[in-house]
Parts: C-alpha cells; sequence; structure tokens
C-alpha cells in the first residue's frame, strides 16, 4: 500500500499537470512558471491531503488494546475490527469496521474521476434453415425470436468536458448499424445488396446545471432525440426517435411532472408521380412530452404530442404544382402511456397514439411501424385527411415463482389514410399478438416457447380488400444471468422455429422455392453493457 499510494499521487500529478502545460504553449516563460507553480501548489495540498487520509487508516489498524481490553478480533480479510480501550469506568467501546476500497469502488472512482464512459449493444448468431438459406418475414408483427438473421450493434462512446460548480457538460458520439450473418465478408458498403450498414445516430453534448430557472434538467444540442420507447419484442418504436439535428430539454420538474421538449430536424426525399426524381424538402418537428404523473401506487402517466412541418423553397413548390411531385403535408400525432410496475418485479405499459397523414400512413405498415414522417427516408403519395388510431400493450408479469410471460400486442385501425401498399384513401384493421410463457430453472436457464399472430386487411379506394396474415411458434433454452425476459442480458438462447404465411396479399411474399412456411434452427446472443 505505501508503494502504491506515491504511484497513483504522481500519475495524478502527471495527468493533471499535462493539460495545463499543454494548454500555455503560447504564454510566455513567467506565465508557464506561474501556471506551473499553481498546479504544483494544488498537488502538494492533495498529497497532502492523502497521506492523512492513510496516515488516519494506519493509526485504526495498528492501534493497540489497554491492558484491560481484549485484542481487538479480525473478522475477515476485507474488513479490519479496531477496539479501542474503555475508559475504567465507562463499558467497553463498541467495534468499529474499517473497509478498505474494493477494486470495484476503484473502478468506479477512476471512471467517475476521468468522466468517460463506454456503452453498447451487440446481437449475433448463426441460424439454417431446413431449405436452404432462413428468411426473415414480418418481424413487427411476428417477433423477433427465431425471426432475426442479421447482427446489430450500438457503440456509445461518452466523455465528461467540464464538472464545476454544480454544472455539467458531457460529449457523446453513438455509433449503430448492421451486419449481415450470410457471407464472411462484413465490408461496409453503400449500394442496396450489401446488409453491412454503419451510422452515427448521436453526436451531440449535453449539460446539467445551465438552466437557470430549471437548474436540474438536461439541455442537449446536436444529433440527438427525446428518449425512445421500443416494443422490444416487435422490434419497432412507438415514439420515433430519428433525426439529423436539434435542441432539446429534458427533466425539467413541472408540477408533479417532468417536461421533455426538443426541436428536431429530419430532411427528407419528395419524390415526383414516376418516383424517378426527389428533391431535399427541409422538415422541421416539435417534440413535447410530459412525463413521470404520478396515479396510484408504481403507476405513473406520459402524454405526448409531435408535430412536423415542411419548409419548401419556391422552387420546390413550383415542382408540386408544375412538375408532379408529391404535395408535402404537415403532420401530427398525439399519446399518452401508462405504466404500471407490479412488486414481483414485472412491469406493462399501455398506450394510445392518434396520428395523420404520413404519421399514420406509418401505422399502417406490418413490418417497421415506427411513426416516421416517411418511408426510409422517401416521402411520396397522395396523403390525405384521414386518421390512424393504434393501442399497445407490453411488458412481462411473474405468474409464479418459476413461471415468467412477456406480451406484446397491438391494435391499429386507420381510415381515408395513404398505404405504401394500397394507395391513397386506403382503410386497414390489424391485430398482432405475441406472448413468450418460460420456465425459470433457475437465475442461469429458461426453457420457454414464442407465440405470434397477426392479421391484417388493406381496403383500396375501389373496395378491394388485401389480406397479409400469419403465425410463428419458438421453442427455446436460454442461458441468462437474471431471470427477467426483457431486462436482463447478456443471453444466449437456443431455439428452432417454424413461421407459417397464411396470406400474403400485401407484399407477395413467399420463403425459398415458393413455399409459405420454413422451420429454422440457430443460436444467438444477446448483450448490453
Amino acid at each position: 500500500m505505501k508503494k502504491t499510494i506515491p504511484l497513483i499521487l504522481a500519475s495524478s500529478f502527471l495527468y493533471s499537470v499535462t493539460p495545463a502545460v499543454a494548454a500555455t504553449e503560447n504564454l510566455t516563460i513567467e506565465q508557464r512558471l506561474a501556471a506551473l507553480e499553481k498546479d504544483l501548489s494544488e498537488t502538494k495540498k492533495e498529497l497532502q491531503r492523502y497521506k492523512d487520509d492513510e496516515k488516519n487508516k494506519q493509526a485504526l489498524y495498528y492501534a493497540q488494546p489497554t491492558a484491560t481490553a481484549a485484542k481487538a478480533p479480525v473478522a475477515a480479510p476485507s474488513a479490519v475490527l479496531v477496539q479501542a480501550a474503555p475508559a475504567a469506568d465507562t463499558q467497553p467501546a463498541k467495534t468499529e469496521a474499517v473497509t478498505p476500497m474494493s477494486m470495484k469502488d476503484l473502478s468506479k472512482y477512476v471512471k467517475d474521476e476521468i468522466g468517460f464512459s463506454y456503452n453498447g449493444y451487440i446481437r449475433s448468431g448463426w441460424g439454417a434453415s431446413t431449405n436452404g438459406s432462413p428468411k426473415s418475414w414480418a418481424i413487427g408483427s411476428l417477433g423477433r425470436f427465431g425471426n432475426e438473421y442479421t447482427s446489430w450493434f450500438d457503440l456509445q462512446l461518452s466523455q465528461r468536458v467540464y464538472n464545476e460548480n454544480g454544472k455539467t457538460a458531457k460529449a457523446v458520439v453513438m455509433l449503430d448499424g448492421n451486419v449481415g450473418q450470410s457471407y464472411a465478408s462484413g465490408w461496409f458498403g453503400d449500394n442496396s445488396s450489401n446488409d453491412n450498414l454503419l451510422q452515427f445516430s448521436d453526436i451531440y453534448l449535453t449539460t446539467t446545471g445551465f438552466l437557470p430557472f430549471a437548474p436540474e434538467a438536461e439541455l442537449w444540442v446536436g444529433k440527438h432525440q427525446l428518449p425512445k420507447h421500443e416494443v422490444q419484442m416487435l422490434d419497432w418504436k412507438t415514439l420515433p426517435t430519428d433525426n439529423a439535428g436539434g435542441v432539446g430539454i429534458e427533466n425539467m420538474v413541472l408540477g408533479s411532472g417532468k417536461l421533455d421538449i426538443a426541436l428536431l430536424r429530419a430532411d427528407i426525399d419528395q419524390y415526383d408521380r414516376t418516383l424517378s426524381h426527389s428533391q431535399q424538402l427541409n422538415t422541421n418537428t416539435v417534440d413535447v412530452r410530459y412525463k413521470a404523473i404520478p396515479l396510484w401506487n408504481n403507476a405513473e402517466l406520459m402524454v405526448n404530442g409531435r408535430y412536423a412541418m415542411g419548409n419548401s423553397t419556391d422552387e420546390q413548390k413550383d415542382n408540386v404544382n408544375d412538375n408532379g411531385y408529391y404535395k408535402w403535408k404537415d403532420t401530427w400525432m398525439v399519446g399518452t402511456a401508462l405504466t404500471q410496475k407490479f412488486n414481483n418485479g414485472g412491469f406493462n405499459e399501455f398506450s394510445f397514439l392518434m396520428a395523420n397523414n404520413s404519421l399514420a400512413s406509418s401505422f399502417s405498415r406490418y413490418t417497421d411501424s415506427s411513426p416516421n414522417t416517411a418511408f426510409n427516408g422517401r416521402y411520396y403519395g397522395d396523403h390525405t385527411n384521414g386518421t390512424a388510431i393504434r393501442l399497445v400493450s407490453q411488458g412481462e408479469t411473474y405468474l409464479t415463482d418459476n413461471v415468467i410471460l412477456a406480451n406484446a400486442l397491438v391494435y391499429s385501425r386507420g381510415e381515408d389514410v395513404y398505404s405504401y401498399e394500397t394507395g391513397a384513401h386506403s382503410d386497414f384493421t390489424s391485430y398482432r399478438a405475441v406472448i413468450r410463457p418460460s420456465y425459470v430453472w433457475d437465475k442461469y436457464n429458461q426453457s420457454g416457447v414464442e407465440l405470434a399472430y397477426f392479421n391484417q386487411q388493406n381496403k383500396d379506394q375501389l373496395g378491394v380488400k388485401y389480406k397479409e396474415s400469419g403465425y410463428k411458434t419458438t421453442l427455446y433454452h436460454a442461458l441468462k444471468v437474471n431471470t427477467s425476459l426483457l431486462t436482463s442480458r447478456p443471453e444466449i438462447r437456443f431455439y428452432g422455429t417454424y413461421i407459417h404465411a397464411l396470406n400474403n396479399e400485401l407484399d407477395n411474399f413467399s420463403f425459398a422455392d415458393e413455399k409459405n412456411d420454413q422451420f429454422a434452427a440457430g443460436v444467438q446472443a444477446e448483450v448490453w453493457w
């Protein structure tokens, strides 16, 4: 310990002095010496504090009892028990425990002191079907277990750059993307046939303590968004998250709840009716959420609103009027969500959303149903003033000590909206149900089944009906680190899955050899850190 402390202090001195020296490259010699003297003085004070702390610890450690006191016992290597000598007319002194810093505490201290963190997520695995390469179908309606054949990753780097007087500033960069599991080559490319994709999803500065009217709130600027709300079992969001840049305030205390508000930019490619020409249209969105409103025990409410508006140039307006470009229409979405936490560790979220124009069009999709203003960044279609609604229930609960059940139930309906499958003035109705009961053998082992079914019907403006439906059954055994189905990772799952497409009138999908079903087996790993 005597050797370690000087090494730590020497490293601390070099760490603190180096930035100061680098910052004084353009100063005079006198100014540099003054800066170094200041740093040296601060380092001496820090050194003295460490010495005093060490002396106190050693004094406790080597404290010897008096002749009337028993020898201080040692309970364990991790804690030293020291007993002070009692006075002749008093009761014996109580035993105090002096616990040295563990490696975990030291690691946390260094992490907090440096202010750097590295977080991430990966999902990958192996799979094969009884008839060629396995295919995913309708993940957004049939669920994910046994229905994912690509790898995904998120990598986030965060560095605190300021922390004084109750004010903090932190720089964040996040990359995410997809890696194909079909070919050995994993080169990232820009062609449509390449499964390997990479993007910067976050690049922003976030601060606390800089708003005098809300010192507890977070103020951020850059490419970022308000917190995502995901239907994890179906792999899409109930609240959208994509944007190119923006400014936002989060967790501002307002009444009994907290307010989040953001102004976001997310330009889209506005296409003409031949879908062969496009123009970049500037769009901006106001996203507002009033959250954490307490209701009854372990229940809270959130209400949200979103409005996206276009900012067209005169030339772009002329292209709409004269050259057949689809007309942009502002779009809105409002909703609410109630979250109930259970005493046994489970939870359930019930949400309701209503939208019009292009956000309503996203409701009509049976695959990726995240409410976005465009389809993969492409804006097209004669959007009408019809509306769509969506009801979602998702969560998990322990039915017994050894049985846990996760669910994702979705009902969607729209009238007189643009559908990417059946065109303008379409009506649609959709039901989706995914349940995942699992038997908990112990903390590290579970066996379960994921059952899924969906049924969607669209009706175009001529009254012609189109139906899409199917079901999936997945048997699996998981190696885990805790019992939760939705919040416990890492996890390795071995699975066998059967998918049957009952109707495919919206996408004309088929598995290998034009079959309407597929059996596949595989293993998948998922972890976040």
